[in-house]
């Protein structure tokens, strides 16, 4: 018994896999599901599913499959070439980053605002709870240097280690009390010294 089953699979046109299942019930009726892959990037593609008996099926399966076997596979292209185009995108956007940043110049004169990181599309938004853990993390261990400098009396290089206002400006309350009780503590140990070296 000849077919020609595997020769309407290739006229088809679809590179990639066919993944058939036929089950058959007790009354002879055939259910066909048909899912198509070519790769991850269009994986969760539902199965086109036929319900027939065997002699609809014969008559009129590759007629209602070529359909949806041209869509998929113009979507499969449609992704690939979006994901090349994508790479090619970053690839590209990464140098104008480098490019010193200079505020445009309005017709009237005044600075406008650019933000290459809101306008960049392709780079995803930095996590905004990781960025302020590892920001707090940082404030926590430069005070901790700091706490350990003054208690061992170097209150100079305790002060050069306290963290910037301008980088931390939620803790500024902090940071100026901890200046100051720095700065006194330096001055009485300055006076301290000076007394013992007269």
């Amino acid at each position: 018994m000849t077919t020609d089953f595997f020769q309407q699979i290739a006229g088809l046109g679809f590179n990639g896999n066919f993944l058939l299942n036929i089950h058959q019930d007790e009354t002879g009726v055939q259910t066909v599901s048909v899912v198509l892959k070519k790769d991850k990037a269009v994986d969760g593609l539902p199965p086109l599913l036929f319900k027939a008996t065997a002699e609809e099926l014969d008559g009129g399966f590759f007629e209602k499959l070529a359909e949806p076997v041209k869509q998929t596979a113009g979507l499969i292209t449609n992704i690939e070439a979006y994901q090349q185009q994508l790479e090619k995108a970053k690839k590209n956007a990464k140098p104008d980053k480098d490019k010193s940043k200079k505020p445009a110049i309005s017709e009237q004169g005044e600075d406008e605002e650019t933000d290459d990181d809101n306008n960049d599309l392709f780079t995803p938004p930095v996590d905004d709870k990781e960025a302020k853990a590892e920001k707090k993390r940082l404030y926590d261990e430069a005070m901790e240097k700091v706490k350990v400098l003054a208690q061992n009396t170097k209150y100079a290089e305790a002060l050069s280690n306290l963290p910037d206002v301008a980088d931390y400006p939620d803790k500024a309350e902090a940071i100026e009390a901890k200046r100051k009780t720095l700065q006194a503590g330096k001055e009485a140990y300055d006076k301290l010294t000076a007394s013992f070296n007269d």
